[in-house]
């Protein structure tokens, strides 16, 4: 199967909210710069408007894992991020220096077209979830980038705020956390700030969010390129293997997700 991305992402500015501005969220933000030259190079109208939310300051442990300076140590990361960008790339985007939720959105005005969430909790995970699927919502895509201190998983879908007729709902991509249903789960998080780079690397490898964020980016390349036959990749950096997630209910299934086939549908 294949997946043709939605038509109303090609004839106006794609809004996109950017949440979370930390060891993915940062470089997802420079990619985003420069798939928007690239899209509008290629033919797109108007590019990308993108809304960076975080309410975090950079900390002495963010210089060196993350892309800060030890000049940036106490300034709002969303701000920080979009700030230098604006000012490279001549680009107009937005930071909200708050976390992501109803009051942070409600500054903005507009909704957005995609969600990429590059959280760093399952409460996080959760929220954006219960936002995304809630009757009313309007996101076209969420991509959403996880890793833990060696692996990552990367998965663009489509958030499902209604019942939808047989055949849309057998050619939706699932999201992340319908494919990894445990990321709902409730469980007790250890919330500690690192407080020093040593500490922040045991647990989490260096390089494991340039994996995430390069896999996430390339998956937005090809959507607005189109079509795509992969939505997903998941990263093992100890074993050194990579594995797409393909645009197929039979892949679907063996994640557990079940969808009845639409009588006469033809599968290519």
């Amino acid at each position: 199967m294949e997946h043709c991305i939605a038509r109303s992402l090609l004839t106006q500015r794609v809004r996109v909210h950017l949440v979370g501005v930390g060891g993915n969220g940062a470089q997802m933000a420079n990619c985003l710069a420069r798939l928007d030259i690239a899209m509008r190079a290629l033919g797109h109208p108007y590019g990308l408007h993108v809304t960076a939310f975080d309410g975090d300051v950079v900390s002495d442990s963010n210089v060196g894992r993350q892309i800060y300076s030890p000049s940036d140590v106490g300034l709002h990361k969303a701000v920080v991020t979009i700030h230098r960008l604006n000012q490279y790339f001549g680009l107009d985007w937005d930071a909200v220096p708050q976390h992501y939720g109803p009051a942070a959105v409600s500054e903005i005005g507009c909704g957005p077209g995609i969600v990429i969430s590059c959280v760093d909790s399952a409460r996080a995970r959760r929220d954006l979830h219960r936002r995304l699927f809630n009757r009313g919502a309007s996101v076209a895509y969420w991509l959403d980038l996880g890793n833990t201190d060696s692996a990552a998983q990367v998965v663009l879908g489509q958030p499902k705020p209604h019942p939808l007729p047989e055949r849309l709902e057998w050619e939706r991509l699932p999201c992340v956390t319908e494919l990894f249903p445990e990321l709902l789960d409730d469980v007790q998080e250890d919330d500690t700030p690192s407080c020093s780079v040593r500490i922040s690397l045991r647990s989490q490898g260096l390089f494991v969010n340039d994996v995430a964020v390069r896999w996430g980016s390339q998956l937005l390349y090809e959507l607005f390129q189109g079509p795509i036959r992969h939505h997903g990749v998941l990263v093992n950096l100890a074993a050194k293997r990579s594995a797409p997630v393909d645009v197929n209910p039979a892949v679907w299934r063996r994640f557990g997700i079940r969808r009845r086939k639409p009588r006469g549908l033809q599968i290519e």
